[in-house]
């Protein structure tokens, strides 16, 4: 009886000895996608209405691809630059539709080339919207939003995408309208730069015109001593005026001093024209000797 007792003893201690601990599985680490980024331009006031808005998710990439941005702006612009990437930095074949040259306006479509890069779902993307008001401040607005995640549904028909062509050739800089307008530059003028044995007689009587390639919207001008004072000729100071056309002058002033025989002179020039183009010129001269 007492050897039973000692192997059922030894049974139960060796039974024991073979049961595996129980060990516990981790819970399931589920990965949130990370939240759109701050930009201190949230909510820019120069936008009354648009698609999406600064910091906006579970935006619908379908109806994008299909309609593409639309804002509405609360002043009006007269150029445009914009930009929309991924969450890589890469940028995307999207483009301002319209844009066929300077003029007013207060909407903006922007629309994708053809079926080129398409917005996808749970993506983040930024948008960045430059514009140039009348005035040539440039006002810059960067919208960043997450499209929402994609949910499969049964038997819903492929969506139509509108082809439209792009705005610029693929791949290309955009830049809105005005591709053929060239830097301000003298064409004509009563002094041509280097230019000796120049008769001060008629500049004295007539002043001194300077015609340019485009519109002039503002202009500084001034008439001085090679390296030395100012004659004090008008206008002084930033002229600034819509109805300059191509041509600008100087004229003497009211007891202003008059361009001398023999005498070097030099004149500085400030234009910005109506494409917000600004360009400095400086004129030198030599006036004939007295005869």
């Amino acid at each position: 009886m007492k050897n039973l007792s000692l192997l059922i003893f030894a049974i139960l201690i060796l039974g024991c000895g073979t049961e595996k601990p129980v060990v516990e599985e981790p819970e399931p680490v589920i990965e949130k996608p990370p939240p759109v980024k701050e930009h201190k331009l949230s909510h820019h006031p120069l936008i009354a209405e648009g698609t999406v808005k600064h910091g906006e998710v579970n935006v619908d990439p379908e109806q994008l691809n299909r309609h593409g941005f639309h804002f509405s702006f609360k002043e009006p612009f007269y150029e445009l630059w914009i930009s929309l990437k991924d969450k890589d930095g890469e940028r995307l074949s999207w483009y301002p539709f319209g844009a066929d040259g300077w003029e007013e306006r207060q909407i903006l479509i922007i629309e994708r080339a053809f079926d080129y890069d398409p917005l996808e779902y749970d993506t983040e993307y930024e948008l960045m919207i430059a514009v140039q008001h009348f005035d040539c401040e440039l006002t810059e607005i960067v919208i960043q939003f997450r499209t929402k995640p994609q949910r499969p549904v049964v038997g819903q028909p492929e969506p139509v995408i509108q082809q439209r062509p792009p705005a610029v050739p693929l791949g290309g800089h955009f830049r809105f309208g005005i591709f053929d307008i060239t830097e301000p530059d003298i064409v004509a003028g009563d002094v041509p730069n280097k230019k000796n044995n120049v008769d001060p007689e008629p500049l004295n009587a007539n002043g001194i015109h300077f015609e340019f390639n485009n519109p002039i919207k503002k202009y500084e001008i001034d008439l001085r001593l090679k390296g030395g004072a100012s004659l004090g000729w008008l206008p002084r100071g930033l002229v600034d005026n819509e109805d300059l056309g191509k041509r600008i002058k100087i004229m003497p002033a009211e007891g202003a001093a008059l361009l001398e025989f023999d005498t070097e002179y030099e004149i500085d020039i400030f234009v910005r024209d109506f494409f917000c183009r600004a360009e400095n010129f400086q004129i030198v001269f030599h006036t004939k000797p007295k005869p």
